[in-house]
């Protein structure tokens, strides 16, 4: 920054609300020539790309999604927490971190994308879907999960 190649610019959710796209050539009023990498939230990285698309750039915005897409749901079916002994019915496309969070069950959790594998837990029963890639993944000793990004696959028993 003290050899003036790098401005800084802040934009904070809590005071000035998300990041409006359109305000971009007030902000940046270069951004169209340079190479841009953007994360966050799907609706403002939608916007980002629209607005590069729409001006002719796409090649130069470069975003990346820590939400995983979720593939077509699954059945879903009854999930018991075993440690607590709690059983709710859950669809197959809410990611089971959400559904026992729901129930009232403490689940370990981390980043909530499958990354940091701070929510991983013991399959004890059944059958779970990856919701990012449509994986099955069934119950056999020691199979462990990702809460974040499995779903119900029919009734299935972990291990809370």
């Amino acid at each position: 920054a003290a050899d003036k190649k790098l401005r800084l610019t802040e934009v904070h959710t809590d005071t000035d609300g998300m990041l409006d796209i359109a305000r971009l050539d007030e902000l940046v009023p270069d951004w169209a020539e340079r190479e841009t990498w953007a994360c966050g939230p799907a609706g403002m990285l939608d916007a980002a790309e629209r607005h590069w698309s729409e001006h002719g750039v796409p090649e130069r915005l470069h975003t990346e999604r820590f939400r995983p897409s979720v593939v077509v749901a699954g059945d879903g079916g009854e999930v018991t927490f075993s440690t607590t002994g709690k059983t709710v019915d859950a669809d197959g496309a809410t990611p089971l971190l959400e559904v026992g969070e729901e129930a009232g069950v403490l689940m370990p959790s981390g980043c909530r994308m499958g990354i940091c594998f701070g929510c991983v837990t013991p399959l004890k029963a059944g059958a779970v879907r990856d919701l990012r890639t449509g994986e099955i993944t069934e119950a056999e000793p020691g199979v462990l999960i990702q809460t974040c990004v499995s779903a119900a696959a029919g009734p299935c028993d972990i291990e809370q």
